[in-house]
């Protein structure tokens, strides 16, 4: 039973876009976000902030050491495929840093990188058929489940916010890595961040045209969702003046 958990050869059922175990995932990582908020001032107290946030990096840690000795245990190690490039492997490792640090210069980009990027392959993730009888099935939910956890802790505990300008930062700070994991694509042959070709399961790039023009199509893409994670911000600063007026 323990081979077939970890093994390569998944012989279970396959993975299904919003079958009751994506759902169920789904609901477990949003209620965890509700429970901060709704405990956020018992968080702020400085010995169970530290704690939690140094478990959160542990955990992420954990999941993600185990990750790379299944590969090394199966094999499958290749440069083309298993370097840490894509989006949501640099974001994990940036929150890493970040619930170490508190650094607000990571949580800038990091919040739209998990509001936007995390959130979509949480919605549309790709497991090469592997289901919740497999180890990579649980390395995929809880590792992108941890980023959101973890950028919903920094806004609601920490009273982290993102700026105007952290959109335009993060927009730099993401193209500038674009361009970096193109040339490792170069070299490795890999398709890192999908800029060589599509992910094989159902994503927002099936439409916005074929290569290389669906890369130019995500750009907006990108700004759009970047605006629009942003919008509770405009909302809450709005709310805010209006209260203050009130209180004059």
């Amino acid at each position: 039973m323990m081979r077939d958990f970890f093994g390569e050869n998944y012989k279970g059922k396959a993975f299904e876009l919003f079958s009751a175990e994506h759902i169920t995932v789904i609901a477990i990582i949003f209620a965890c976000c509700l429970m901060i908020y709704l405990f956020h001032h018992r968080l702020k107290e400085e010995k169970i902030n530290r704690r939690f946030r140094h478990g959160l990096a542990f955990l992420l840690i954990t999941i993600e050491v185990l990750y790379y000795i299944w590969v090394y245990v199966n094999h499958l190690w290749s440069f083309s495929r298993e370097l840490p490039l894509h989006l949501c492997d640099m974001a994990l490792i940036g929150t890493i840093i970040l619930l170490f640090t508190k650094s607000y210069f990571l949580y800038e980009f990091l919040y739209f990188w998990a509001m936007c990027g995390v959130l979509a392959a949480l919605i549309t993730p790709e497991l090469s058929g592997y289901n919740a009888t497999h180890f990579l099935f649980y390395h995929f939910f809880i590792g992108h489940g941890l980023i959101v956890i973890a950028i919903i802790f920094m806004t609601f505990v920490n009273e982290y916010r993102p700026k105007v300008s952290s959109i335009f930062k993060t927009m730099l700070i993401s193209n500038l890595y674009m361009l970096f994991v193109a040339a490792v694509n170069l070299i490795t042959g890999g398709n890192y961040l999908f800029i060589c070709r599509k992910p094989q399961v159902v994503s927002i790039m099936d439409f916005l045209g074929p290569w290389p023009w669906y890369i130019l199509s995500m750009e907006l893409v990108a700004l759009v969702a970047f605006l629009i994670a942003y919008l509770p911000f405009i909302i809450y600063i709005r709310l805010k003046k209006s209260h203050a007026r009130k209180g004059m």
